[in-house]
């Protein structure tokens, strides 16, 4: 009995103990995580980049910048808030998703579902403070079991105007417009989802632009027991190696839109060697208006399947970057979209342990009328091998002044602009 006692006494000990210094752990925990939100520019958690790319004083600004945060586990996508303040002379502005990176923090994995998406957007304006474009930016990438670290980083471009040189406004713009559907595997690897807009105050002489703003991509719930430690329960959702993922925003031009009811069609892929059940969500918003035009590019989607019988094996896993120019634009002003991409490996599906694609480093010469952009990809598992490829296409929104400029009575004042991170 009394050794019966003893073992009892000292497992009750045990229990505070750990009982503390879980405590203890907990109390550590909030105090990062405090340290975190007073401190957002620790480069740990937190990293942002921006500038301006162009600007025309008094009429329109376009700037371009990126911003990553760290997600410990799932199932809750990473968030960030981020705010751009803007010149006074701006009143309408929005934000397109130009790209996005995510990469699991430890080794690479398979794949339950992959996601970048600006879920709101709204231009502040009012008081004395000056305009502020406000936008929430949600990442996602995940296994089987939402258990493993991951970085996400948001690529994209925000660009505000004067309304009284540019004859155009915003439309679905604070919730987007999400479109979203269940890809049946039996109905093969392309899925098609069809967007309708018939909210909003768009003219039927408008000439319309679809701006991309996000994606999802999740394999339906399916059971699938992997060995592994703890083991797998009932509930747990299935996961797979990626071989292919791709988006493209098909529009053939800003044509007017004579019933009011704009709409547009997105295809993607998400697939593994095979093709299964997945779901797949879509974000955009639209800009109309007689100011607006657009110079139209389009990719085509090109399933990969199987094994491919020639590919390369050596090393490859590391960031590709192309510079891009697009010349003789007939707009005042040009936004460049990435409205398709194209990831896949070159010889078979494989692990995860990083993929993204992005524009940056955008110029616009109002002189020549030209664009220049840099393009950035990269898809590897933990050894970078085999290789990856890439494809892509920007269409460019353009935006011309008003053929009946205001009455300025003064020159405007010099503004300077600050970028603040949130």
């Amino acid at each position: 009995m009394n050794w019966f006692r003893l073992i009892l006494f000292g497992t009750v000990i045990l229990m505070m103990l750990t009982g503390c210094m879980a405590s203890r752990k907990d109390k550590d925990k909030m105090a990062t995580s405090a340290s975190q939100n007073t401190f957002p520019s620790d480069p740990v958690f937190f990293k942002a980049a921006r500038k301006i790319s162009f600007e025309d004083q008094g009429k329109f600004i376009m700037l371009e910048g990126n911003q990553c945060t760290e997600q410990v586990r799932g199932p809750e996508s990473a968030i960030m808030l981020i705010t751009l303040d803007m010149p006074t002379y701006v009143n309408r502005g929005t934000v397109v998703l130009n790209g996005w990176d995510l990469r699991y923090l430890h080794k690479d994995h398979e794949v339950r579902s992959m996601r970048a998406d600006i879920t709101h957007s709204k231009l502040v304006t009012g008081g004395d403070s000056p305009p502020m474009l406000v936008f929430e930016v949600a990442g996602e990438l995940s296994d089987q079991n939402w258990d493993d670290a991951y970085e996400f980083c948001v690529y994209y471009t925000g660009f505000g105007f004067n309304s009284a040189w540019i004859d155009a406004q915003i439309e679905g713009d604070y919730n987007g417009i999400n479109t979203w559907d269940l890809q049946i595997d039996s109905e093969g690897p392309i899925a098609t989802l069809e967007s309708l807009w018939s909210d909003g105050a768009l003219r039927s002489s408008d000439s319309i632009v679809v701006i991309p703003r996000g994606f999802s991509f999740q394999y339906d719930n399916k059971f699938e027991c992997e060995l592994r430690f703890p083991p797998c329960r009932w509930d747990d959702p299935a996961d797979h190696q990626l071989r292919q993922v791709a988006y493209s925003l098909f529009q053939t031009g800003a044509s007017p839109n004579p019933d009011g009811n704009p709409h547009w069609i997105t295809q993607t892929i998400f697939k593994d060697n095979g093709t299964r059940t997945h779901w797949i969500k879509a974000r955009a918003a639209l800009i109309g208006g007689n100011s607006v035009k657009l110079h139209a590019d389009f990719l085509p989607l090109n399933p990969r399947s199987g094994k491919a019988n020639i590919c390369r094996n050596g090393v490859d896993g590391v960031i590709r970057t192309e510079t891009f120019r697009i010349y003789d634009l007939p707009f005042d002003y040009a936004v460049p979209m990435l409205t398709g991409w194209d990831l896949n490996y070159e010889c078979d599906d494989q692990h995860v342990q990083r993929a993204g694609i992005w524009i940056h480093d955008i110029r616009f010469d109002p002189d020549s009328n030209g664009l220049e952009y840099k393009l950035s990809s990269i898809l590897r598992d933990k050894n970078g091998s085999p290789s990856f490829n890439a494809a892509h296409r920007v269409s460019v929104l353009g935006l011309n002044r008003s053929s009946i400029p205001p009455v300025v009575e003064r020159s405007a004042p010099d503004i300077q602009i600050r970028l603040r991170d949130q």
